[in-house]
């Protein structure tokens, strides 16, 4: 409602706004005053779109209002394309009319005063009026007021001097406010300045004394130098001294060692005559011992020749022996025989007087052959009941591959859930396992728990229940769910979500008939398309309302202006969309209705039919039956089976002795032929054993007489080699006079080849110690030359003879003052070499 005002607009006011198939209006056309408007009215009548209109029709973005996040989405529902007008108070009477035309795919065309205009051009119009749609101290909707509350008071004087001032009282302010801002840097600069200079004239007061103190230091440290100067000459004495001794020490000790050596050359001449005498025995004693080496081996020879025919004497009295052995098993297999064939005799004897064998033997081969076809019918009825089990397993295994199906598909969402929210996951398995420590059921995620009817129709439960609700544990008992809370979010750290049953029992959620909807196409509601436990349900109807949602088809997508308007639903289905109607409480009761187009299932797609898995379940209890009831069969036949094969082997076993009666006595004489047979084959290997004994004495006479033969030869061999090991004995004996000899001329030669070999040692050693006593006293030299600042060749300067004369003579005494002196020096506190420049 406009005021009544005849008072001229301000440039850059609304005059006009005209709106079109926007938000809830058809068409209309508001005239606000110059001044103060107000614009009053129930809820839903559209006071908020007038504010949404002036934000868009001002080139303002949807963010600034809070609201939808498309420029589409503020078309109404059902048309395709919205217009907003808004005219502002120019200059000199002609107004600007800006014109946008929104379209359903969230493109805008523009118009600036009839002609075709862009976004741009009217973004520069309302930025030269001074129309911010973004200041909230200009234009304030109402879902901004939380962001208003929160601006601090210099952002309000800010957007303050934006909405109401000049342009240039902005601009003034922020070079004021870098003015002030500058003059406090230069204040605090001034302040630091002075307390610097203040200090710098402190710290030159102080340094006076430190200068003063740092003369006396300089003074004793240039005596610590001039007497370190002095040290160093009285160092290279000592060590030109050094040197001087031991090179006479090295000259005396090289007379001493050409003397050693000349009284040692006639103790070296009756040396080396001995060792040529010793090692000429040494080649004899090496003949002897390979002659010896020869005789020997012969010796060995002619004793394994010896022990060869010992051999031979062996082999023909064991050959003997084995004859005897052989001819006493002989005697022994014989009398053995004989006592067999007597046995076998008497046997043949009894035999002969059996009558009825054959009568008896006939009987017993019919009742095998009846017992042997009820075995054939037992073993047929055996295999048809097996053929029935292994069906019977056939199709339970059929069975348990479709339930291990069903179970993949559990499988399957379990995935998806670790994907989608680990900790979730994480929860549900231990859930598994420690169900027992709760009073009453815990339902694993909603996902998890409900099984579509049609995959088809997952999208609508994905959308109409929440994820947070999805991934949510469920309840029916307080204790248990605050339990479970306490555990995996506390103790486990896990973030998950938990929620309780409600009280009421699911009959009351009772679903209005479907009857009365099916004329635009519905056929079911939410909660009949998916199965869950009962508790789930409640949670579910009670939360989401899913017994008053239906689900309709194409003829409910072609017929959704006459539902929202006639059948009072709050929120409906189509094929592809959702539907959600509010209305307004005051008034006509106008509706404002929205729709959003579903997105493909993601988490219940993977379903499973549970009647189907209750009819598998039936039938597997129903084979597990009958595979027990065949079972029993198959143990009953092999019990009576069992029971003919103990008759069979019976009767077998009595046909055998029958069988072995009735040939027995033809046996018996073949068996009585071989024993006979056997008695004159061991007659006819009889030994002769006097004259076998015969043969092997006169053998092993022979053998005794080539042993002889060898046996002398072994003796001459053996003596041969007595000989030639007394004059090897000989030899060594004289070895060992010669290298007694020589042991005891090295004896005499081993004190003066000591003393040479000392000598010899120690000459090197002075020879070096001489060469670095050289090096260190001209090391000392040079350094000492260097210390005074002289070159080689020159003198010292007199000022420096009279000062080293006033010093000590020796380097203990020169240590003693210069420690004397650095104490002294070491007493005065640290002060810098450039105090002196500072003062």
């Amino acid at each position: 409602m406009a005021c009544n005002n005849t008072q001229e607009f301000a440039e850059g006011a609304i005059v006009r706004i005209t709106l079109q198939n926007f938000l809830t209006y058809d068409s209309v056309e508001f005239k606000p005053g110059p001044n103060l408007n107000v614009v009053i009215g129930p809820n839903g009548t559209g006071k908020s779109s007038i504010v949404c209109a002036i934000c868009l029709g001002l080139a303002g973005k949807t963010y600034n209002m809070g609201r939808a996040t498309s420029v589409g989405d503020f078309i109404k529902h059902g048309r395709e394309s919205a217009l907003i007008e808004v005219e502002l108070s120019g200059t000199k009477g002609r107004n600007y009319v800006i014109q946008r035309k929104i379209q359903k795919n969230n493109q805008s065309s523009w118009l600036l005063n009839g002609q075709a205009s862009s976004l741009k051009n009217v973004e520069e119009l309302t930025r030269k009026l001074n129309i911010q749609v973004g200041n909230l101290c200009q234009f304030l909707p109402q879902e901004k007021v939380a962001d208003f509350v929160k601006m601090s008071p210099q952002e309000l004087l800010e957007n303050t001097e934006k909405a109401v001032g000049p342009p240039e009282m902005f601009e003034q302010h922020q070079r004021l406010k870098a003015s002030r801002t500058a003059a406090k840097e230069l204040e605090i600069s001034y302040q630091n300045l002075s307390e610097h200079l203040n200090s710098e004239k402190q710290k030159n007061a102080r340094m006076q004394q430190e200068v003063e103190c740092f003369y006396e230091k300089e003074n004793h440290l240039q005596k610590v130098t001039a007497l370190k100067q002095k040290r160093g000459f009285l160092e290279y004495e000592a060590c030109r001294q050094d040197f001087i001794q031991a090179n006479e020490r090295k000259q005396a000790l090289k007379k001493r060692l050409h003397e050693a050596e000349a009284l040692n050359k006639p103790r070296q001449r009756k040396l080396d005559k001995a060792c040529d005498e010793v090692k000429a025995i040494e080649i004899k004693i090496t003949n002897k011992t390979a002659e010896l080496r020869q005789l020997g081996e012969k010796a060995s020879r002619q004793m394994k020749s010896l022990e060869a025919l010992r051999d031979k004497v062996d082999a023909a009295e064991d050959e003997l022996k084995e004859k005897k052995v052989t001819e006493q098993q002989r005697r022994s297999r014989v009398h053995m025989y004989h006592q067999q064939l007597e046995g076998l005799r008497n046997q043949l004897r009894e035999a002969e007087n059996l009558d009825n064998l054959q009568q008896e033997l006939a009987e017993t081969c019919q009742k095998m052959s009846a017992v042997n076809s009820s075995l054939g019918q037992m073993q047929q009825k055996k295999d048809l009941a097996r053929e029935r089990k292994n069906q019977i397993i056939s199709d339970m295994t059929a069975i348990e591959s479709e339930l291990g199906q069903a179970q993949n598909v559990r499988n399957q969402r379990l995935t998806k859930l670790r994907q989608m929210n680990k900790d979730a996951h994480d929860a549900t398995l231990w859930l598994e396992q420690n169900r027992a420590r709760f009073k009453k059921p815990i339902y694993e995620p909603i996902m998890m728990t409900i099984n579509m009817h049609n995959r088809d129709t997952a999208k609508y439960i994905e959308d109409h229940i929440s994820y947070q609700d999805m991934v949510a544990f469920v309840c029916e008992d307080p204790d248990d769910m605050e339990l479970i809370a306490k555990t995996l979010r506390d103790e486990q750290d896990l973030r998950i979500n938990v929620v309780k049953v409600p009280q009421e029992p699911l009959s009351s959620y009772n679903s209005p008939p479907i009857q009365q909807l099916r004329r635009w196409g519905f056929q079911k509601y939410l909660r009949d398309l998916f199965d869950a436990p009962e508790g789930v349900m409640r949670y579910l109807c009670a939360q989401y309302r899913v017994h008053l949602i239906p689900v309709g088809d194409s003829t409910t997508r072609n017929a959704v202006d006459a539902v929202i308007r006639q059948a009072g639903l709050q929120c409906f289905y189509t094929e592809n969309h959702k539907y959600t109607i509010k209305r307004s409480k005051y008034g006509s009761r106008e509706t404002i209705s929205s729709s959003k187009e579903l997105k493909e299932a993601r988490m219940l797609a993977m379903t499973t039919d549970v009647a189907h898995l209750q009819e598998l379940g039936a039938n597997m209890l129903r084979f597990g039956e009958a595979k027990a009831y065949v079972q029993s069969e198959i143990d009953a036949i092999q019990r009576e089976e069992q029971s003919l094969q103990a008759q069979m082997e019976s009767l077998r076993k009595k046909k055998k002795d029958l069988l072995q009666l009735k040939g027995a006595k033809s046996s018996l004489t073949e068996k009585i032929r071989m024993k006979e047979e056997n008695i004159v084959r061991l007659e006819q290997e009889a030994i002769d054993l006097e004259a076998a004994e015969a043969r092997a004495i006169s053998k092993i006479r022979e053998v005794k007489l080539l042993k002889l033969g060898f046996l002398q030869t072994f003796l001459t061999a053996t003596k041969e080699v007595c000989e030639v090991s007394r004059s090897r004995v000989c030899l060594c004996l004289c070895q060992a006079q010669a290298n007694l000899t020589k042991h005891k001329v090295e004896n005499e030669m081993s004190k003066t080849s000591t003393q040479l070999a000392e000598m010899q040692q120690e000459l090197p050693d002075l020879a070096r110690q001489a060469s670095q006593l050289k090096d260190k006293v001209q090391s000392y030299l040079a350094q000492a030359r260097e210390n005074v600042g002289i070159a080689a060749g020159e003198e010292l300067p007199n000022h420096l003879v009279q000062t080293f004369l006033a010093f000590p003579d020796t380097v203990d005494g020169l240590d003693a003052l210069i420690h004397d002196e650095q104490a002294r020096a070491d007493c005065y506190l640290q002060v810098d070499k450039n105090v002196r420049e500072r003062v």
